[in-house]
């Protein structure tokens, strides 16, 4: 239900935000956005108030509502502006370096860039110490749990460039660090567009190199694509709530698989029939078929390892 009585009392309401804001009435103005943003989430609104607060130093609260539609701020140089700003108060350093990396950034990206670094470089000088400890606790996410791992890789999203590469490497390498947290950390070099060879330990207890200029998107993987295929089209059709749970396994299996999902899923079709105890259709030796148990049992022991079973 809205919270104005009319669109009357709406459009008034709308015309003293816009009113107190050109009046550079900071705080008046994000109160009356909040309100009208509470009762619809537009994009446009969403800018309004977000800049509001941002001229009412209320940055985290900006940061919070402008993430809720980052897509919008792409449409044009001034709305990338707003967001990049946003961001830097923020010291949210990697999100907007993966911002600016965005296709449709292109075209203000090596500005974008350029004013990353320079709030970089001013905020070694301002919280070194803090960054210093925040990339520590960084660096030993295999000592911790999952939930906890996902905390501190947020706030290395705080961290310059050049310190949250560090860690990466580093962690990338680390034996004891759940394949899950691996995945998404090869996920952020992804977007971030960085060039830079990196070292992997894998579930093949195996030490890989990488270019990550080479990683694509987990569903750009052929079985991905052929598992999508067979769960929304032919089992999807048959069961649709089986399908739609072996969604959720699967992916979470395509994740820790990653980069190398297809060296082990060479029958896509078999992989989630197995994993949903059904009969396998096609043709699948023997051995095959074992090998892909052998690989799911493993992956399962991650997971119930992650459930905390």
């Amino acid at each position: 239900m809205t919270e104005f009585s009319s669109p009357a009392a709406r459009e008034e309401a709308l015309n003293a935000a816009r009113q107190a804001f050109d009046k550079q009435q900071w705080s008046r103005a994000s109160s009356l956005f909040e309100r009208l943003y509470m009762d619809e989430q537009t994009p446009q609104l969403n800018h309004e108030v977000v800049a509001s607060l941002y001229h009412d130093q209320q940055y985290l609260k900006a940061e919070q509502l402008a993430a809720e539609q980052d897509g919008s701020y792409l449409d044009n140089e001034a709305d990338f502006q707003l967001r990049l700003d946003v961001a830097l108060e923020n010291q949210q350093f990697i999100f907007a370096r993966e911002f600016c990396m965005l296709p449709a950034a292109k075209s203000w990206r090596q500005s974008g860039l350029a004013q990353i670094t320079q709030a970089e470089t001013r905020s070694q000088s301002r919280l070194g110490e803090k960054q210093r400890i925040v990339a520590k606790q960084f660096y030993h996410l295999g000592d911790v749990s999952f939930p906890e791992q996902r905390q501190r890789l947020e706030q290395a999203r705080q961290l310059p460039l050049d310190l949250f590469m560090q860690g990466v490497q580093y962690l990338l390498v680390d034996p004891f660090l759940h394949p899950l947290m691996r995945a998404t950390l090869l996920e952020e070099l992804l977007r971030l567009r960085v060039t830079a060879t990196v070292k992997l330990h894998w579930l093949d207890d195996q030490v890989h190199t990488l270019k990550t200029q080479d990683l694509r998107p987990v569903n750009a993987s052929r079985a991905a694509a052929a598992i999508q295929t067979y769960l929304q089209g032919q089992l999807g059709q048959q069961d649709p709530i089986l399908a739609a749970n072996l969604q959720q396994t699967v992916t979470l299996q395509l994740m820790m698989l990653y980069p190398f999902i297809d060296r082990v899923i060479t029958y896509p079709q078999a992989w989630v029939q197995l994993a949903g105890d059904l009969p396998v259709t096609g043709t699948v030796s023997d051995e095959q078929l074992a090998q892909i148990r052998d690989w799911q049992a493993r992956l399962n022991k991650y997971l119930s390892a992650l459930l905390g079973e």
